[in-house]
């Protein structure tokens, strides 16, 4: 999980003598807004299409401008590269060395594909939404409550919710049918707010909010 094990080799670099409409056309052919700079292997910045685009004469070299230098270690972490993709706006992160050389970039995109890999979307199963008071959280009765209906959890997430400050807990399990978790988690006090399954039926209540959230995503 390690930076270095997502960067995608076939992304262009910029050099200092590059041109501006060279670096736009190379952007628009690879569908990214950011591309890095590099001299000599260094890793010295990143230019963003709109500063190309502020540009009096687009036939001019980039030279070495005052840049952004957002980069991650090639040791780092996932969660560290999707707060920082996040945090910037960026559509292309760098990866360096200890010795600030340019070791590859990791792209947005890309990492959509290894979330979407990592969070088993694929993979047949149903999706419960729960809220719950934060400090009543505890994985392990979650996970017990799952496994004790023989099924497995693939995945789980949190956030919390700010208009209710309540946090909301998205799991996958590996059942079609989620109706006997489902009674589960109602069973012991949990709120089952929202859920998505292939298979089954559902309670007139939980009919009711799925048809609440539907009404407010169309609002």
């Amino acid at each position: 999980m390690l930076a270095k094990d997502f960067i995608t080799k076939d992304i262009p670099v910029l050099k200092s003598f590059d041109t501006i409409e060279y670096a736009l056309a190379l952007m628009d052919d690879f569908k990214l807004k950011h591309l890095p700079l590099v001299q000599d292997s260094a890793y010295l910045g990143i230019l963003s299409e709109r500063e190309l685009l502020a540009a009096s004469n687009p036939t001019l070299p980039i030279g070495t401008p005052l840049l952004f230098c957002p980069c991650i270690l090639e040791n780092g972490h996932l969660h560290e590269t999707l707060a920082m993709l996040t945090r910037y706006h960026l559509t292309l992160l760098p990866v360096v060395t200890f010795d600030n050389k340019f070791y590859g970039s990791i792209t947005r995109e890309n990492l959509i594909d290894l979330i979407s890999e990592l969070s088993n979307a694929e993979v047949a199963g149903s999706v419960l939404v729960l809220e719950i008071i934060p400090q009543d959280y505890s994985l392990a009765d979650i996970a017990r409550i799952v496994e004790s209906n023989k099924a497995h959890i693939l995945n789980i997430f949190t956030r919390i919710d700010k208009g209710t400050e309540r946090l909301l807990v998205i799991l996958k399990i590996d059942m079609e049918d989620a109706s006997p978790v489902i009674r589960s988690f109602e069973r012991f006090n949990y709120t089952v707010l929202y859920h998505f399954m292939e298979k089954g039926t559902v309670d007139e209540l939980l009919q009711q909010r799925m048809n609440e959230l539907l009404h407010y995503m169309n609002l």
